[in-house]
């Protein structure tokens, strides 16, 4: 059977963890999201050009269409 969740992660990050996680205290103002919403979007899309070697469809991008690599 396979290894726990915990387990797989002490494996991974050591015991105890050797990282850190830090959330935002306060909530980013709606045009901040936006801002990066559109950045991270932009990004996916890059990404799937490298992969692809072409420029993807926007139903690639939605994930509305298996993605055809050629």
């Amino acid at each position: 059977m396979g290894r726990s969740v915990l387990d797989n992660f002490k494996k991974r990050f050591g015991e105890p963890a050797k990282i850190e996680l830090r959330y935002a205290k306060a909530k980013t103002p709606p045009s901040e999201d936006a801002y990066r919403s559109a950045q991270i979007s932009k990004a996916y899309a890059e990404v799937l050009k490298g992969v692809l070697g072409r420029e993807p469809t926007q139903d690639e991008i939605f994930g509305e269409a298996n993605l055809r690599i050629v």
